[in-house]
């Protein structure tokens, strides 16, 4: 009995080992998302001196747009200036759109508003995706 637990602890002692490495590693390595509430508040014209950061980013959705035909069906809200100028972009995925009751491109269209999250570069355009109603308020 005990030469079968030493065998099967000399196939399992290696595994475990790594398993910690790896927990360990990645405990250094994962940083959760920041605090819900945002320490940057600025205006749409703002969000490129700001890619990287969580924010929240305030304006005037001048265009609105759910792109059916686009893979993952994003709706696009776009600031200050509609497609192909606008000088920011909220992107809700399709997946998401069963949050609102009202779908975001009609709700949000002609509105300033204000959206919080991490602002990334997509195409040289500063953008913030988002997955639910309660990262979007009317100033």
């Amino acid at each position: 009995m005990i030469v079968k637990i030493r065998k099967h602890i000399k196939k399992v002692f290696p595994l475990l080992a790594l398993l910690l490495v790896a927990v360990f590693v990645l405990s250094r390595v994962y940083s959760p998302d920041p605090p819900r509430t945002p320490e940057i508040f600025i205006d749409a014209t703002e969000a490129s001196d700001y890619v990287g950061e969580f924010a929240q980013v305030c304006g005037y959705v001048a265009s609105a747009r759910f792109a059916t035909e686009i893979g993952g069906q994003p709706t696009f809200l776009n600031f200050d200036r509609p497609h192909p100028n606008q000088v920011f972009t909220v992107v809700i995925w399709g997946e998401h759109r069963l949050a609102w009751r009202t779908p975001p491109e009609e709700l949000y269209q002609n509105r300033t508003i204000c959206v919080t999250g991490r602002i990334r570069l997509h195409d040289d355009v500063p953008q913030i995706v988002i997955q639910h109603p309660d990262k979007i308020s009317l100033p």
